[in-house]
């Protein structure tokens, strides 16, 4: 279903050029923004896909914005072709297909969704997904669905968080929530980043990767894709994981090297397992991680909220029409390139 989208006060946008590349599955929050755009005046193209794009690649040499799902690949080639592109906008957090560092070294702002419902409802998620896997959520549905025999006190295998070690890997505006979130609930909390944060919560400690795979009972990743991340989780690090803890992933499938996680939960390593992101997706019907035990699976969508649909294009149609007026977008992903950009935009907007 298609959700509604009128604002109140609408910006007009000229005669500007949008491009907007993303599968049926998103028009829920794609197809408000077009309408919503082509309504202030900008013309605007809608692709479906890459093949879309090759078949008909005119419009992308004269668009002022290129909004497109994150994964689409937008390359220095592509944005250097376009001599009028002012930004580059996800209308996800994720933007593992934009090249940022060509953006910003041809003076083009990248841009996100991160609308505080996005990241909230994703640390949301997080910790209802290691709360299910410690209280063997599963297993007690089956108990009952199946008509079971009630299990003996002595042969649960729920576990409390309270107590528990928790390793964040990442200290984005995901894993900050989490921490916030947890601040109360009687838990260590340590992360492992790529650069010291500005500002650390006085609850979290910052420790090597490596540390905290191996004293973390429970491991949660939220970093970007990108060069840097992407197989960063390989077989030979996550042999470091301390035995018999849990694994939860809501950010990117490629970043983790999936056959040694599938080891590692049948030998018993890793205890519990909680995926919403996966290297190849949809996930074939042969992998083995349909097959594990103790194990929680969903589609990427596990912070997909109401909230978090509802907001999504409202800040995409603002984000767009700032960048059309001269003006950054509501997030930004490379805010060094902003005094060159402001400087050449403004005046033009």
């Amino acid at each position: 279903m298609v959700m509604a989208f009128t604002a109140k006060h609408g910006q007009p946008v000229s005669a500007s050029e949008i491009v907007m590349i993303g599968p049926s599955f998103v028009d829920d929050l794609l197809v408000p923004v077009e309408q919503e755009m082509r309504r202030r005046g900008a013309k605007v193209i809608r692709f479906a896909d890459a093949d879309e794009v090759r078949a008909n690649p005119a419009p992308m040499a004269s668009m002022d914005v290129l909004f497109a799902v994150g994964m689409y690949p937008c390359t220095r080639e592509l944005m250097a072709a376009a001599a009028q592109l002012r930004a580059v906008i996800s209308p996800f957090t994720g933007t593992e297909g934009f090249d940022e560092r060509a953006a910003t070294e041809l003076g083009i702002v990248v841009g996100n969704g991160q609308t505080s419902d996005n990241y909230n409802s994703m640390a949301e998620a997080a910790i209802m997904l290691i709360l299910m896997s410690l209280y063997d959520v599963q297993r007690t549905q089956k108990v009952l669905r199946e008509n079971l025999p009630r299990p003996h006190e002595a042969e649960l295998n729920a576990r409390t968080l309270r107590g528990k070690t928790v390793g964040l890997i990442g200290f984005g505006k995901i894993n900050q929530s989490i921490a916030a979130k947890l601040e109360n609930w009687g838990v260590k909390i340590q992360a492992a980043v790529r650069r010291q944060p500005a500002s650390v919560p006085s609850n979290v400690t910052i420790v090597t990767l490596d540390n905290l795979l191996a004293t973390s009972d429970i491991v949660v990743l939220a970093v970007d894709l990108n060069a840097s991340t992407r197989g960063m989780l390989n077989a030979e690090r996550l042999e470091k994981i301390k035995p018999g803890a849990m694994f939860v992933n809501v950010c990117r499938g490629s970043i983790v090297d999936e056959a040694a996680l599938v080891r590692l939960v049948k030998s018993g390593r890793i205890a519990a397992l909680a995926l919403d992101a996966f290297d190849t997706y949809p996930l074939p019907p042969d992998s083995p991680l349909r097959d594990l035990p103790r194990t929680i699976l969903t589609p990427m969508i596990v912070g997909h909220t109401q909230e978090t649909t509802a907001g999504l294009p409202v800040a995409a149609i603002e984000s767009i029409t700032r960048v059309l007026a001269g003006k950054p977008p509501l997030y930004v992903r490379n805010p060094e390139v902003l005094p060159a950009w402001q400087k050449r935009w403004s005046k033009a907007g």
